[in-house]
């Protein structure tokens, strides 16, 4: 079929020829072109279903079997699965960490003050100064609390949504957050969660570990999938294996999405997550 292609350039090129030296009739040149245009298309056609059926049979012959690409599949699932729990048991760990080096110690300190208050009922004096400083103990612990609760899952998530759900996670943050949200609302719950966790816990690294003055984070759309983007201008050297981003691997492999983290030593730190949003996979929604 190749050389008909080229036996076929030749004619073109011959009664463009005659189209110059006025030996071809308007009538001639029509019927030429049509037959021409006709012959092409069934060539190019044909050109396409070698070249298909070549890369079937290559694939046939070469590639793995469907029996190898469902083993492969369950594999990809079964590591997916346990990532998911590993970073969910993870999670549980960090909250009663919080709730135990945090909350409660505050809660102690918080009755230790009132019974002092109690006993001191000879000194008002200071038994009001006992009361304030118990008081703001007690709006300390309500914070924490607060704080707590809205890592573990904040309620603006599901009655607001993602954009405002990043907007107060960036209000909390410790370094200046820039948030640019360029998606339609609503999301699917599960891209929705992921995409926030991804945010969350990139941000608290930057402050954390990185050092870092600024962190930008960007949610755009790129063809059927959501990307979120954090980059942060602190001192690289991230360790993709660390237990917080293995946990948002393991997050959004459960999804069929992918996560990557480029860190140089000095910096920037850019951390990207793809997450489908237009797949037949049930665990992937359409957005």
């Amino acid at each position: 079929m190749a050389g008909l292609l080229v036996f076929g350039v030749l004619l073109a090129v011959l009664l463009a020829r005659g189209v110059v030296r006025a030996s071809v009739s308007w009538p001639e040149l029509l019927t030429q072109t049509l037959l021409g245009g006709v012959l092409l298309f069934l060539d190019l056609q044909g050109l396409r279903s070698l070249a298909d059926q070549d890369r079937r049979l290559a694939r046939a012959c070469f590639g793995p079997s469907a029996h190898a690409l469902l083993v492969r599949r369950i594999d990809e699932l079964a590591a997916s699965r346990a990532a998911v729990v590993a970073a969910v048991d993870a999670e549980r760990r960090r909250v009663e960490r919080d709730l135990h080096d945090g909350v409660q110690q505050r809660l102690v300190a918080l009755a230790v003050l009132l019974g002092r208050a109690r006993r001191g009922g000879r000194a008002p004096e200071r038994t009001d100064a006992l009361l304030a400083q118990a008081h703001r103990e007690a709006q300390e612990v309500l914070t924490e609390l607060r704080e707590v609760a809205w890592r573990v899952h904040p309620s603006a998530l599901d009655s607001l949504g993602l954009r405002e759900a990043l907007v107060g996670g960036a209000e909390r943050s410790a370094v200046p957050t820039h948030t640019v949200y360029e998606l339609p609302e609503p999301l699917p719950e599960p891209v929705r969660t992921a995409a926030y966790f991804v945010v969350s816990e990139a941000v608290t690294n930057a402050a954390k570990h990185a050092e870092a003055d600024e962190v930008l984070v960007r949610v755009t759309r790129e063809g059927g999938q959501v990307e979120v983007t954090v980059r942060d201008d602190g001192l690289g050297d991230a360790d993709p294996a660390g237990g917080g981003l293995t946990g948002l691997r393991g997050r959004v492999a459960a999804l069929d999405g992918r996560l990557t983290v480029h860190s140089p030593p000095g910096g920037p730190t850019t951390i990207t997550a793809e997450l489908p949003c237009a797949s037949s996979s049930p665990r992937t929604p359409p957005c």
